[in-house]
């Protein structure tokens, strides 16, 4: 083994063997193994260590965090093991909260507008309900992921120079799925009162050049707000939902 990798992997050890004293066992377990794991397959990558070094040390660390050692993996084995490191301190779960009470579906006027790249996003509508809100979106045709990431892409092709172009290509097609979230995430909710609208999940789906998808915040529209403003990046849909005599 390399000694630098030895030092290096002697010094983890060290730290793992010496938790805080209000850290909770299971969290410092965690962060222990993590970023040991990750060092070890870093050292095999380059060659400073072999497999059975790295089953060795992987189990020096176990045993340091107060773990059983694990067995010898089977003659070829090459993917990853479990290890159950405790229940740790669980916290009361929250109750249930009540099925959310459908008041109704509010449209959006001039809500189809162009975006970076050639791509076009359009707000469908916004779900109102009595202790939530939902934005529905659809992005069609989809934005030229090429041009929008076009910095990150060639940042991306300097590092895997020298690698194997079908290996490159996998990588990139990988790390542009990584970069091309779905749109509904940049979406951010407000209104004439001031009310701090907070996202609670959603979801995305479509083929070909589409995809449509929908956004939810807490808490509910407050009865006297009279517009919303729904923000993507640097575009801006206000939504009138007072009084229709005094739409502005």
């Amino acid at each position: 083994m390399n000694q630098g990798a030895q030092r290096y992997l002697v010094e983890r050890l060290m730290v793992a063997r010496d938790r805080p004293p209000k850290t909770e066992v299971v969290d410092w377990r965690q962060q222990m193994l993590a970023g040991f794991g990750g060092a070890l397959e870093a050292l095999r990558a380059a060659d400073a260590i072999d497999s059975d070094e790295v089953h060795d040390w992987t189990n020096r660390m176990l045993v340091a965090l107060g773990l059983e050692a694990l067995d010898p993996p089977p003659p070829g084995f090459k993917g990853g093991r479990s290890v159950f490191i405790g229940e740790g301190e669980r916290p009361t779960p929250p109750p249930a909260p009540p099925v959310a009470r459908f008041v109704d579906l509010i449209p959006v006027v001039d809500g189809d507008r162009a975006v970076p790249h050639g791509g076009r996003l359009q707000i469908i509508g916004i779900e109102r309900y009595d202790s939530k809100v939902a934005v529905a979106w659809r992005m069609a045709p989809l934005p030229d992921v090429e041009s929008k990431y076009a910095e990150e892409l060639r940042a991306h092709d300097r590092d895997t120079e020298g690698l194997p172009e079908d290996e490159r290509t996998m990588m990139r097609h990988r790390f542009l799925m990584q970069l091309n979230r779905p749109a509904g995430q940049a979406l951010t909710l407000s209104d004439d009162l001031g009310t701090e609208y907070r996202q609670t999940g959603g979801g995305a789906g479509g083929g070909g050049d589409e995809q449509t998808g929908r956004q939810q915040f807490v808490p509910a529209v407050p009865e006297t707000a009279s517009e919303l403003t729904i923000r993507w990046d640097d575009l801006v849909f206000r939504v009138w939902i007072g009084d229709p005599k005094e739409a502005r």
